[in-house]
């Protein structure tokens, strides 16, 4: 008889929004799926885009982070530079041809207990759905675990990271928040230093 598959879901949560609410889910004996495993962080401005390339390497399916409401941060503005960082991992998985689906940025303040439910069912669903990291990729397992160790050590190398320091200077300067703005911005100003590791570490 097969063994129903159950995802490995890590999940960055902020200490003083998104990991609160999750904890008074649990307090409020909300149910959600128990296949998250949970770090907390102070912020997920303080997430470092290797982190996500790592919990993938390291067997996790789907990689969630959570944190305050956009405009609400204890920290003013850590959660806008966190899509910087979000949208450096999105473009690392594109490049690798790993389903962007697998990893969510996503917010719940700590009185949202319901809302953090509502955001790690879906997201565990999506996942499930995806199966296994590499099934629907199309993927050799060994191979792929390389170029994410790879991409994760590309992640903290200087020419991405004042890349992504430039980028979220500009993002902080035109006050333009948007997904898809701050995605432009990100391969605008880490294309160079991302080709490079791209033909370098990753094509065969």
């Amino acid at each position: 008889m097969a063994t129903e598959y159950t995802p490995h879901i890590l999940g960055f949560l902020c200490n003083w929004c998104c990991y609160t609410a999750a904890d008074s889910a649990g307090v409020g004996r909300y149910q959600y799926p128990p296949n998250l495993r949970v770090i907390r962080i102070m912020c997920t401005g303080r997430l470092d885009p290797s982190f996500p390339l790592e919990g993938l390497a390291g067997g996790a399916d789907g990689i969630f982070v959570g944190g305050c409401h956009p405009g609400e941060c204890h920290y003013q503005d850590g959660n806008y530079h966190a899509l910087i960082s979000a949208s450096l991992v999105h473009e690392i998985l594109k490049r690798i041809g790993i389903a962007r689906e697998r990893f969510l940025i996503d917010w719940a303040s700590a009185a949202e207990g319901p809302n953090f439910v509502r955001i790690i069912t879906a997201f565990t669903k999506q996942v499930t759905e995806l199966g296994p990291l590499g099934k629907t990729e199309g993927k050799n397992q060994a191979e792929l675990l390389r170029q994410l160790t790879e991409a994760a050590e590309a992640a903290r190398g200087r020419k991405i990271r004042t890349g992504l320091i430039n980028a979220s200077r500009q993002m902080m300067k035109t006050k333009d928040f948007s997904r898809n703005t701050i995605a432009t911005l990100v391969q605008d100003k880490c294309v160079k230093a991302l080709d490079t590791w791209h033909e370098e570490a990753v094509t065969p």
